[in-house]
């Protein structure tokens, strides 16, 4: 279980590497609850975590993080493996995500379906705005630039 302290610095923890990755949502909206997966170290600290959002027609894989002292040792295919929900979706434009993603049986698909594509507009206007309110120009910049570059990933458990 994670204490109130431990809560804080993950989010400490979290809003510092997404400062970082331009490719993810801005700092200022990384929250912690139930739907974030975190791996930690053998002394406690976090090294590697994932986010999901409900998007009405299943949960968006929205954040994958790992620690640049950790890359390369299989932390995002242990991420992937913990979740486990019928429909699953992410949009990455990283190989070594991608990668992952396709080991632990995503798909590569053009259309996340109807609801789950409102959902993003509406979200991802928002997230827009508020990055225009709060000047965070190299990041609408960077990711406007690589919007074709991002893949749509699926994985559907018919079980």
């Amino acid at each position: 279980m994670v204490t109130d302290d431990g809560r804080v610095n993950d989010l400490s923890w979290l809003k510092n590497m997404m400062k970082n990755e331009l490719d993810l949502r801005p700092a200022f909206l990384s929250r912690i609850g139930r739907n974030s997966i975190f791996i930690r170290n053998d002394s406690g600290l976090p090294i590697a975590h994932a986010t999901l959002t409900n998007r009405w027609q299943g949960l968006e894989i929205n954040t994958v993080l790992v620690d640049t002292g950790y890359r390369g040792e299989g932390f995002s295919h242990k991420l992937l493996n913990e979740i486990n929900y019928k429909r699953l979706f992410c949009y990455t434009r990283s190989p070594q995500l991608q990668s992952a993603l396709i080991k632990a049986g995503y798909s590569r698909r053009s259309f996340p379906g109807l609801l789950a594509a409102v959902n993003l507009l509406i979200t991802r206007s928002a997230i827009f705005a508020w990055m225009l309110l709060t000047l965070d120009f190299k990041r609408i910049f960077h990711q406007v630039r690589h919007l074709p570059n991002y893949k749509l990933y699926m994985k559907i458990d018919t079980d």
